[in-house]
């Protein structure tokens, strides 16, 4: 019953277009158009420009950066550096360092520390060191 309902509505809601006349179809083609226009520019204001408002820079992370300083293994000379992690200054693209230690879950680990001993003092100097 309903089917039949809406077959009917939308027969009359046709004749009725087209019993009255040329300027109220060109007034729905207006109507049609001017939606479209808006519709395109809230999908080009969705999709273009606000994402430019969300986005935000790249940039190091400090605490990931305390995390090395305070490394008992750190080399004093690298602490503070960005380089530690990041290809160039001021963070942006991650070094095998960086790759590793976000893959470790941001954790300064045994393993981290032998693969990349040029970046820590060796664990014996640390403790002898400690000891003094």
């Amino acid at each position: 019953m309903g089917g039949a309902d809406l077959r009917v509505r939308l027969l009359m809601s046709f004749r009725r277009l087209y019993v009255s006349g040329v300027g109220d179809l060109r007034k729905l083609k207006f109507n049609v158009a001017v939606l479209m226009a808006f519709a395109g520019a809230g999908l080009l204001y969705a999709g273009l420009v606000r994402p430019g408002f969300l986005a935000r820079p790249v940039e190091a992370k400090p605490a990931f950066m305390e995390r090395y300083k305070h490394d008992p293994f750190s080399r004093p000379e690298l602490r503070d550096k960005c380089t530690v992690c990041h290809v160039g200054h001021g963070g942006g693209e991650r070094n095998d360092f960086g790759e590793a230690f976000e893959e470790g879950g941001f954790r300064i680990t045994p393993k981290l520390r032998a693969k990349f001993s040029e970046l820590f003092i060796p664990q014996e100097a640390a403790h002898a060191k400690a000891g003094q």
